[in-house]
């Protein structure tokens, strides 16, 4: 094999994992954390660029991802691809993984 070869050969193959590691990295990112929290306030946020956050009764603050209706009481397991959203005498499970594959963020 000449340089230019090896060198293409040695590119393609970090690009590769760099692939195969980002896809684990958002199956990771979806299923590795866990929250068992109430929605108390629903915003814009003026400096940021007027997007909607979302408040949690244990003092977090994110971007809103989900139509989530304040009083929500949102429940999940690390580990666990479902998020459970209280509302009122309904149970709404969110997939994570199936929103991911929508927004096709996730294969």
């Amino acid at each position: 094999m000449n340089y230019n070869t090896k060198n293409i050969f040695v590119l393609f193959a970090l690009f590769i994992s760099v692939i195969i590691v980002s896809r684990k990295t958002t199956k990771d990112s979806l299923t590795d954390y866990e929250i068992s929290a109430k929605v108390i306030n629903i915003y814009r946020d003026k400096n940021e660029h007027h997007f909607l956050f979302v408040k949690y009764s244990d003092d977090r603050v994110e971007l809103l991802d989900y139509p989530y209706k304040l009083g929500d009481s949102i429940s999940k397991k690390k580990g666990d691809s479902i998020e459970y959203i209280f509302r009122g005498d309904k149970i709404i499970q969110n997939n994570l993984f199936e929103k991911a594959r929508k927004e096709k963020i996730l294969k």
